[in-house]
């Protein structure tokens, strides 16, 4: 998850179509080396079809020892030409044998094949991924200099730990570069929208949760001063506490403690950062004060985040995803930014946007048996009008959305209904723990299907010596907490459930699950509590900082569902809704259902395994070094063909995910 532009492809069925061979019933094993042919890895070049610039993707010149390997350095609308050859290391007795290390050649024929990115200014989809690993070597190598240590305080313990924050980098050309680097394209691509609303004709109509991004709120500011027709709904919550006065609890005449309203955080900073803007224009000010913002009081948070774009009345497009309009959503945890330009869907976000807007109740009165004007329905209400609830999978090659807040909870249901129909794969973002619905779906094995298989040319069908197992990809933001988890089911068998309950430390056992969670590479001694230690450095290995944007999310934000990603009908399940109960019955959300559109899955799949193989092994060198091992993966850790056996071996995840990908 280093490379430096903003899109990304995955290169798996050429490593799988280099390493077998075929039998005479078609079945495949992997290639016999000869003895002195002892194959190491894979050798990758790529090569820009417009500039004609060639790269090697081996890291020093090393062996690639997986069997899927992501392109993380290459532009959108751009075609590639990828080589991929056998490497073996180089016999003893060869011209190489001076060498301190091994040394590693070439062999055989290559594969070939050409990609072209997609094109995400012009696609009906258009899907931007921020960099997601603020906590990465590349980072600490590129901007370490500024690097600064600060003491924390968590759970009652206190520890160093240092931060690479960009906005607080004293040189503007490498502050612009820091942040460039972390956004990817995600904060340009949400300007670019903002800004084709370009005069009066044009109308913003924005839901935020979190706004205090500078960028964001001045691109906002720029439009009501073209003219542009600008209105934001935003969450205000707070609570009633006693006024105090010179550290004195105030009380009125009758001597009752006198209450004021105080607002919370979310709502304290966003308003802080509205009074902030400036105009040259006086009446551009009172436009923006009081006629651009909306509260919206009455729901249990304000937790959406789209802008819909309007011209001459007409809705055109919309922008919605996981992204808070704050610099953590940019800059620090991973997050999504999806347009979708169809005039239909941007339709039925206008008339949910309208209906917020009157503010009303979020949640009916249970049995209250009274009657409403349509105004005054509660938005539980209003959404099941707009949508009911579906009932099994969406039609193929369709687009749906669905608002929350909800009467009941059946739509998480629905969504895990489409986790348990998944034939080959799973892959799924989960920011804030999964909840039971989802957990019962990753505690099963799931179906085998003999005939839902993966989108494959025939002779590499021909290669695959199995039925396609399920495979389940979860990306958790943190790795969960066993006291939590005790407490959680202490709960559950107090109210009877307990026999139902299940969590993490259930669904990780089963090897169709694949679980990572957010890490940066621990074991450091600068993070000891006597204080950092001086023999740190940028360049260690050791150097992995967050930039100390983030809160409660430090890593992963996103919130999808791929179902199927690699069949000709996957489901694409996205938006700001973290599939939980409170996300569907008492928040206001926005989630996309896109169905068979395989361009919008192949860009979400490569991007969540970005991320995945990013994080998986962090946690896997972690493990290592909690058992006293400095044991790792992928770049020629081994000097001869044993690293291959996990993915021939039908006992082991490997295997499965080579079968998936090839």
């Amino acid at each position: 998850g280093d490379g430096d532009a903003f899109h990304s492809t995955t290169l798996s069925a050429m490593l799988s179509g280099l390493t077998v061979v075929e039998d005479a019933n078609g079945a495949a094993s992997p290639a016999p080396p000869s003895q002195d042919d002892v194959f190491v890895g894979f050798a990758i070049d790529r090569r820009d079809m417009s500039s004609g610039k060639s790269t090697s993707l081996n890291f020093d010149g090393r062996p690639i020892q997986k069997f899927h390997y992501g392109d993380y350095t290459v532009k959108p609308a751009h075609q590639y030409e990828y080589t991929v050859r056998r490497m073996i290391k180089a016999p003893s007795r060869s011209r190489y044998s001076f060498f301190s290390r091994p040394k590693y050649v070439t062999v055989g024929s290559p594969l070939v094949v050409t990609v072209t990115t997609e094109d995400p200014s012009t696609s009906k989809h258009g899907i931007y991924f921020n960099r997601g690993v603020a906590g990465s070597q590349a980072y600490a190598e590129k901007f370490g200099e500024f690097r600064k240590w600060h003491k924390v305080n968590k759970y009652g313990k206190s520890h160093w730990t240092s931060i690479i924050n960009p906005l607080s980098i004293p040189d503007p050309a490498k502050k612009k570069e820091a942040c460039a680097w972390l956004s990817r394209g995600l904060e340009e691509a949400l300007l670019e929208f903002i800004s084709e609303a370009c005069d009066d004709c044009w109308q913003l109509r924005v839901t935020a949760y979190e706004f205090t991004h500078k960028e964001v709120i001045h691109a906002f500011a720029a439009a009501v001063e073209r003219g542009v027709d600008v209105k934001i709904i935003h969450h205000v919550k707070g609570s009633y506490r006693p006024k105090t006065r010179y550290n004195d609890v105030v009380k009125d005449k009758d001597g009752k403690v006198v209450k004021e309203w105080v607002p919370d955080n979310t709502t304290s900073e966003t308003q802080h950062a509205i009074d902030a803007v400036g105009f040259q224009s006086l009446d551009h000010a009172r436009i923006w004060h009081h006629d651009t913002f909306i509260e919206r009081h009455t729901s249990s948070i304000m937790h959406n985040k789209f802008i819909i774009l309007i011209r001459d009345g007409l809705p055109v497009k919309v922008w919605t995803g996981s992204t808070n309009f704050t610099d953590s959503g940019f800059y620090g945890q991973s997050n999504v930014g999806h347009i979708v330009r169809d005039e239909d869907i941007a339709r039925q976000y206008l008339t949910y946007w309208n209906k917020l807007a009157l503010d009303p109740p979020g949640r009916s009165k249970r049995h209250s048996g009274s009657s409403h004007d349509d105004d005054e329905l509660p938005m539980d209400e209003i959404n099941e009008q707009l949508q009911p609830d579906p009932a099994g999978p969406q039609p193929h090659d369709t687009t749906a959305v669905f608002f929350s807040p909800r009467k009941t909870s059946d739509l998480l249901n629905w969504y895990a209904d489409r986790m348990g129909d998944a034939a080959t794969s799973v892959h799924f973002t989960a920011a804030f723990g999964v909840s039971q619905p989802i957990a019962q779906v990753l505690n099963q094995d799931g179906k085998q299907s003999h005939e839902v298989g993966v989108r494959r040319s025939p002779r590499l069908a021909k290669r695959i010596e199995t039925d396609d197992k399920l495979l389940r990809y979860i990306l958790l933001d943190s790795q969960p907490s066993e006291h939590s988890s005790e407490k959680s089911r202490a709960s559950a068998e107090k109210k009877g459930r307990g026999n139902e309950y299940c969590d993490y430390f259930d669904f990780k056992k089963l090897k169709s699950n694949r679980i990572a969670y957010g890490a940066v590479l621990s074991g450091r001694k600068e993070e000891k509590d006597d204080g950092p230690s001086s023999s740190s450095s940028a360049s260690s290995e050791h150097s992995e900082s967050l930039t100390g944007l983030g809160t409660f999310v430090n890593f992963v934000h996103t919130k999808f569902m791929v179902v199927d990603a690699l069949t000709e009908n996957p489901t694409i399940i996205t938006g700001s809704a973290n599939f939980s109960v409170a996300s569907i019955e008492q928040n206001d959300e926005n989630m996309l259902v896109i169905q068979g559109d395989t361009a919008v899955a192949d860009v979400y799949l490569t991007e969540f395994m970005r991320l995945f193989d990013h994080f998986y092994s962090r946690d896997k060198r972690n493990e290592s070094k909690d058992k006293g091992s400095e044991s790792s993966r992928g770049w020629a850790d081994v000097e001869d063909d044993s690293w291959m056996k996990p993915y021939f071996d039908p006992s082991h995840q490997l295997f499965r995910e080579r079968v998936l990908l090839s």
